[in-house]
């Protein structure tokens, strides 16, 4: 027994090597899953640290966690001045008078016997139905020209006036050609 051959043959001490084989990879799996689990508890604190996870769901380990305390403590003193804050409930009366008379009617509701206005009445009316100024009183206040004034200040060429009197669009395209010149091409063949 003095030597250093293993004689695969032997149980025992291939039960004894399988055994540790199997708790040194047992070990090594464990140290892993802690490894895991400690980066997965980081991971999860840096997130309720930024904000990500909410404080109340934190994990039981950041309990002590200074920020936490922080947290709550903030928490506290804000509901004890949300408590000490009263809230003023200004007093609304059911009748605005003391007599208990039931209000006035505004106007504003459509009541029983209201004429809407007919699609034919005009909203807009010129200025002659509001004034009933004749035009010869502002002639003589020297506000108007007679048209026989106006025709000689009228500065406008026959051709143009000839242009407002037409009734077609060639009459206006003929006079138009001859006030401005020809223009188009087609006029010109």
């Amino acid at each position: 027994m003095g030597s250093n051959v293993v004689n695969l043959t032997d149980r025992e001490y291939m039960q004894l090597l399988q055994e540790r084989i199997l708790e040194n990879y047992a070990n090594e799996m464990n140290k892993r899953i802690a490894t895991r689990e400690a980066e997965e508890m980081e991971r999860v604190k840096n997130l309720v640290l930024i904000g990500r996870i909410p404080l109340d769901e934190a994990p039981p380990e950041m309990v002590d966690h200074p920020v936490r305390l922080i947290e709550m403590h903030c928490r506290r003193l804000i509901a004890e001045r949300r408590a000490k804050i009263k809230v003023h409930k200004g007093f609304i009366p059911k009748h605005l008078y003391v007599d208990d008379t039931p209000d006035p009617p505004s106007g504003l509701s459509i009541e029983e016997g209201h004429v809407f206005r007919s699609k034919n009445e005009r909203l807009c009316h010129p200025p002659a139905c509001v004034l009933n100024i004749p035009d010869k009183e502002d002639v003589k206040r020297g506000y108007m020209f007679t048209e026989e004034n106006y025709a000689k200040l009228n500065l406008e060429g026959s051709l143009i006036q000839e242009l407002r009197k037409s009734q077609t669009v060639e009459e206006m395209y003929q006079l138009a050609d001859r006030i401005m010149g020809i223009t188009t091409p087609e006029a010109e063949q």
